[in-house]
């Protein structure tokens, strides 16, 4: 693949695309955040002063966690292609 490809990127918008209406659907279907945050492997939010969880805390975890996977996996697509 040409680093200037729009391969990488297409796959890339085609997994956030997956990942949001995975989302969406369990939403709809009643599902937590914390339920969906725990599906995606995501780790349970630290907070301050030990408050309870709320949504908001499990939405940025999830947002950081799938940030940190992508990073990664365009850490190995350019590792292949040096």
């Amino acid at each position: 693949m040409d680093v200037d490809s729009t391969e990488g990127v297409s796959g890339a918008v085609q997994t956030e695309d997956l990942l949001t209406r995975a989302v969406i659907e369990a939403l709809t279907a009643g599902r937590s955040w914390a339920h969906i945050a725990t599906q995606l492997g995501v780790p349970p939010p630290t907070t301050r002063d030990h408050l309870a969880v709320t949504d908001r805390d499990w939405q940025e975890s999830i947002v950081a966690h799938e940030n940190a996977r992508a990073a990664r996996l365009n850490d190995q697509t350019w590792t292949r292609r040096s």
